[in-house]
């Protein structure tokens, strides 16, 4: 992949990069003939236009969902042997700077808006396969958008070995990945929530459950063969029915997780309104973006008041949160928040 695009690609002005990983680029581009700003992908795949127009026609089949809780796709194009995807723009970047300093609230509304677009595409059969905090972005008032719906699918479709991961399978990130995903098999609904579950677990207990402190390989093998350390020695203070619900999406049995994104959502929904009642979602927007103090350590933004932490104490100041998210070229990802930050696959 080129480290410099065309400053015009397929009716798309290239402004500047706003985000990189290890398998694409992300650029702030303008479609010229609509005067709107997206966010357009540079996807590393190959400079073989045959290889492109193979990418893109599988990136088509999954990735063109329609819903609130969904990053829009308006375009794929082929250019120059290189693939490229345009997407909605949305420049309060992702997740990963909220993570470590949320409230309960805050939380659960996270885990709303990622269910309902996961249930929206489970009725037409899709699987994201890559879900993570870097893959959830923040739009404007505040409300979850899952992007890259179908890439981890079509570069799983169309690539061998440098885009693999390490392992040879399936790609996505392991820290966050199920177990049949390991292992490339029976890959479904349910695989997703093995990944919500996981990130519930970093949202609400207040750390991943296999810290990505290993190598990528041990890091699968902990989730193929490994109990999950159990929520509530983690974090004592963790409600026991938000526990057990973190534990229900983490079976190693996918038949024993819930069968859909709703009936998960069904389970927490009347969990929440137990704990913080029917006018929870008040204080679930995230409509601030987190802010740092003298010291370059983060500040919660929320008023203490409206809500409880979910985890250990962050009333106050939590510090900066240690990388752990990986790309599926199994570099970590920073934890650095940005002005900008779009997904990278």
């Amino acid at each position: 992949m080129t480290d410099e695009p065309q400053r015009v690609v397929g009716g798309y002005e290239v402004l500047e990069e706003i985000g990189r990983g290890g398998m694409a680029v992300v650029y702030l581009a303008r479609q010229i003939e609509l005067r709107r700003n997206v966010a357009l992908k540079q996807v590393a795949i190959s400079h073989d236009p045959a290889f492109a127009a193979r990418f893109l026609t599988e990136s088509r089949l999954t990735g063109s969902l329609s819903h609130p809780n969904i990053v829009t796709v308006h375009d794929y194009v082929e250019h120059g042997g290189t693939a490229y995807i345009a997407m909605e723009y949305l420049p309060r970047g992702s997740l990963r700077p909220w993570v470590g300093r949320l409230v309960l609230a805050q939380i659960i509304g996270v885990l709303e808006g990622l269910l309902a677009g996961l249930e929206h595409a489970g009725e037409v059969g899709i699987v994201h396969r890559d879900l993570k905090p870097e893959n959830l972005m923040l739009s404007g008032d505040g409300r979850i958008k899952i992007a890259d719906f179908g890439i981890a699918k079509a570069l799983d479709a169309v690539t061998e070995g440098a885009f693999k991961t390490a392992t040879g399978v399936t790609v996505g990130t392991p820290t966050y990945m199920a177990p049949e995903q390991a292992m490339a098999t029976d890959i479904g609904p349910w695989t997703d929530l093995y990944s919500v579950g996981v990130i519930a677990y970093e949202l609400l207990v207040g750390r991943l459950p296999f810290p990505p402190t290993e190598t990528p390989m041990a890091i699968l093998l902990h989730h193929l063969n490994d109990p999950i350390p159990p929520p509530l020695e983690i974090n004592p203070a963790l409600d026991p029915r938000l526990a057990t619900w973190i534990e229900w999406l983490l079976e190693k049995d996918r038949h024993a997780r819930p069968a859909t994104a709703a009936e998960a959502w069904d389970v927490l929904e009347e969990h929440t309104f137990e704990l913080l009642g029917p006018r929870w979602a008040r204080a679930a927007r995230l409509l601030e973006q987190p802010q740092r103090d003298h010291e370059g350590e983060y500040i919660t933004v929320v008023d203490s008041d409206r809500d409880v932490p979910a985890g250990p104490d962050r009333s106050t100041v939590s510090s900066t949160p240690e990388p752990q998210a990986e790309t599926p070229a199994e570099a970590p990802a920073a934890a650095e928040p940005a002005a900008v930050e779009q997904p990278v696959p």
